[in-house]
């Protein structure tokens, strides 16, 4: 399978140039540009323009294609390729030479390029039925459905204010989401028409071969019949893209999902997903059907043994340009009912969990993000491992100095072309506004463009000024391209996060030259986060929440936030804490998360930036091993931590310091010889060597204030121990191992107890992205289950 629009991206290709020198160098001669330097360069601007668009993704589609008919040495049993993207199929089936392709493509691309007041919007949730008996309803004679991706999956295609307008006709009517495309033509469509008969007088002197590998025609979701190749590519112009139907024919012919392979630009898949959304909502065409419609060939053959007449080509021709505002409903087929999905399908697979469109938005394969673990414990690495296999990983940057941040944030960036697959944690420092701006000052230098924002109370200026720099206009819509996932443990701080930034905040910041009065109108227009992660109980900092009282909660919270912000897109809501195991993520996802993050978890495995001695601790920990102590940054708020107690003083000497802290002024005004029973046991050295290595730490102007408020000094020392045993164990210093701090929640004695038996009992075996994948499989496995058990639904449907 090829994709088609939509699937460009900057750097493109780039792996394929070199290896088809002779290919490019036509493709610049017909073309009249660099290809390479488009795919590669862009900008972005001119890679998105329907005219430069489609010839980009024909010879990167093609050359993709050969590279991996090289590499494996065999080529498939089927072809097929979205929208444009079936002049590839056609090319690599023979049919078409790749400069021809390249030609048709163009010019395609050109007609389209210059249609104006057109456009298109995807429906997701709505059946082919439902789209259509709408339509009708309320008259929509400017509207045409233009592509069945899946069974509720369609793209409507018209005058583009009636395509605008109709948005609330749709959400009314059920959808689930309704999403005008930046696009300015009514493509597929009869609005296409002149553009058909220009591109019908273009194509006639081309020479189009039978095909040597069958090809599944856009137009009739039946292989293309050599005899009418020509005709039926013309009629795609103007014909909807019946895509969902095309797979249902190839599953009827005893393909299975696994049998899919999509060829096109690297990244998260866009074809392949549909494949398994439409065997789960449809299944595949019934087996009468495809036998009714062999034995009409054979009458044919019979009929005509050698040639189709010039009266019946012609027939077909005419049959397959009529521009069909909608396919037959799926649920139908040739008039006959199919089961409804449930009654056939018992099984769940790993594409159904979670949101399918968050996975989209964010470029990923998987509904799952690994956490941002502090002081990079979410290391580089593991960010990297995730990335590679299409899940998103945050690096953890939480106590880390700028440029240790810098250094990992180079090291993702050199290791991953596609710069949207990885973020970085952006946590609150409550205390220290300056340190916030630096790290906001370090993400915009290296254009990060996903951030967790975590422990934020509220949103402060440095996290707008972020919000605010990847704001920009485009057209009547805001595009945002600095994008946050703020993680929240409490309702209303969801809510702060999914609303503009409060307008007096906005006005000062303005006032200071923070941001510019353009940017605090664009922020107006948007909510300060794309997605929540509702964070329960979980390990490091936590308020102990329940997800089954707090995901409701902000379900509720998202939901007022899409009514105030009608054209943002979707907001998304996740589910962090506790989870490391099928039962605990089913629970999640069944309470309605799109995504799932883990973090306790991860730490035990190979990438993990932490001790082995660590590791082999959490390797053995149980779900009744965990306890809570004061947070080192922000004990004086009371905030809390839950961290390993097996075998460890760390909890309880952590109690007795910020008891100390509350009872008293000053480190001198402690009992002596407590005071010096904490100085030998707890810090291993006198509260003056501490001391002297805080002053070694700090600026003038901040060791001025310690030295001036015993207070402050005396918070300063206690924060040294919270610092030092954090240290300790990342180091694996076993001289303090029973002061080792490690932010652990019972989710990894639960996975501890779920893997024992296996191979990933030994935490030398697990990696981050196999034991997400295991994760998430088994969570399908075991919801199949649960779904069979409930519905008790019979084996077979007849």
């Amino acid at each position: 399978m090829f994709p088609g629009q939509g699937s460009q991206k900057i750097g493109m290709g780039s792996d394929l140039f070199g290896r088809f020198p002779d290919l490019v160098s036509q493709a610049d001669d017909i073309l009249g540009y660099s290809i390479q330097d488009l795919c590669v360069n862009g900008p972005h601007e001119r890679q998105t323009q329907t005219q430069f668009t489609q010839p980009a993704l024909y010879v990167v589609n093609a050359l993709q294609y050969l590279a991996d008919v090289e590499t494996h040495g065999s080529k498939p049993d089927y072809l097929l390729g979205h929208s444009v993207s079936e002049y590839v199929a056609l090319f690599a089936s023979g049919v078409l030479s790749f400069q021809d392709g390249l030609r048709l493509v163009q010019k395609r691309g050109a007609l389209m390029g210059k249609v104006e007041g057109g456009g298109m919007a995807a429906v997701l949730g709505l059946t082919a039925e439902q789209v259509e008996a709408l339509i009708k309803q309320h008259s929509l004679d400017d509207i045409y459905a233009a592509n069945f991706n899946t069974p509720k999956q369609i793209v409507v295609s018209g005058k583009r204010d009636m395509i605008v307008a109709a948005e609330p006709l749709f959400m009314e009517a059920g959808a689930a989401l309704y999403k005008v495309l930046a696009v300015s033509g009514a493509f597929h469509t009869p609005f296409m028409e002149p553009s058909k008969v220009e591109f019908a007088q273009f194509s006639a002197d081309i020479p189009f071969a039978e095909p040597n590998i069958p090809v599944i025609s856009n137009v009739t979701a039946r292989p293309h019949r050599a005899e009418d190749i020509r005709a039926t590519m013309v009629a795609q112009i103007t014909s909807p893209v019946r895509w969902s139907e095309s797979i249902r024919y190839l599953l009827a012919k005893g393909l299975q999902p696994t049998d899919f392979m999509e060829i096109g630009p690297k990244g998260a898949p866009i074809l392949k997903p549909m494949v398994k959304r439409t065997q789960m909502e449809a299944g595949p065409l019934e087996a009468d059907v495809l036998e009714k419609e062999q034995a009409v060939k054979s009458v044919e053959k019979l009929q005509q043994p050698e040639k189709t007449s010039h009266s019946e080509k012609a027939s077909h021709s005419e049959k397959t340009s009529q521009p069909a505002k909608i396919s037959r409903p799926e649920g139908q087929v040739n008039g006959s009912k199919v089961a409804p999905p449930a009654s056939r399908h018992q099984h769940v697979n790993i594409e159904n969990l979670g949101s399918r469109e968050f996975c989209e938005s964010f470029s990923l394969k998987y509904p799952y993000i690994s956490g941002s673990m502090y002081r990079g414990i979410a290391s580089s690495a593991l960010v990297i491992r995730m990335a590679k296999a299409g899940m998103l990983g945050f690096f953890g940057a939480g106590g880390l100095s700028i440029s240790e941040i810098e250094r990992n944030i180079q090291k993702i960036q050199q290791a991953l072309p596609d710069n949207s697959l990885f973020g970085v944690n952006f946590i609150a420092h409550f205390n220290r506004p300056e340190a916030e701006e630096a790290l906001t000052d370090l993400l915009l230098k290296c254009d990060v463009k996903i951030i967790e924002a975590s422990a934020f109370m509220e949103v402060t200026p440095a996290l707008v000024r972020y919000r605010a720099k990847g704001l920009r206009l485009d057209g009547k819509s805001v595009e945002v391209r600095n994008r946050i996932v703020a993680k929240v443990s409490r309702p209303d701080i969801a809510a702060g996060f999914l609303s503009s930034p409060p307008e007096r905040l906005l006005e000062k910041m303005v006032a200071d030259k923070l941001i510019t009065q353009d940017e605090a109108e664009l922020l107006r227009q948007v909510p300060m986060a794309d997605a929540v992660t509702v964070e329960s109980d979980s390990g490091g900092h936590t308020d102990q929440g329940m997800p089954f009282t707090l995901i409701p909660a902000v379900l509720k919270v998202r939901q007022q936030a899409k009514e105030r912000f009608p054209d943002f897109g979707p907001i998304f809501v996740g589910a962090g804490g506790g989870i490391g195991t099928p039962e605990a993520a089913a629970a999640v996802f069944m309470l309605g998360a799109d995504y799932v993050v883990t973090g306790s978890i991860n730490q035990c495995t190979v990438e993990a930036g932490t001790s082995d001695v660590v590791k082999d601790m959490l390797a053995s920990a149980n779900v009744y091993d965990t306890g809570y102590a004061p947070s080192g940054a922000m004990f004086e708020l009371g905030s809390r931590i839950q961290v390993l107690k097996k075998g460890l003083f760390f909890p309880t000497r952590a109690e007795k310091l910020v008891s100390l802290y509350h009872q008293h002024g000053a480190l001198d005004r402690i009992d002596e010889k407590l005071s010096k029973q904490i100085q030998e046991r707890y810090f291993k050295r006198s509260f003056d060597d501490v001391l002297r290595e805080i002053q070694a730490d700090s600026s003038s102007q901040e060791w001025q204030k310690i030295e001036r408020t015993p207070k402050y000094r005396m918070g300063h020392v206690i924060r040294r121990y919270f610092s030092d045993t954090t240290r300790w164990a990342m180091n694996g210093d076993v001289d303090h191992k029973v002061d080792f701090q490690i932010h652990c929640g019972p989710a990894q004695g639960a996975l501890n107890q779920w893997l024992e038996g296996t191979k990933l009992q030994n935490w030398r075996n697990r990696h981050a992205d196999e034991l997400a994948i295991k994760l998430l499989e088994e969570t399908a496995a075991l919801l199949g289950t649960r779904f069979t058990s409930m519905m008790q639904v019979e084996t077979s449907w007849q």
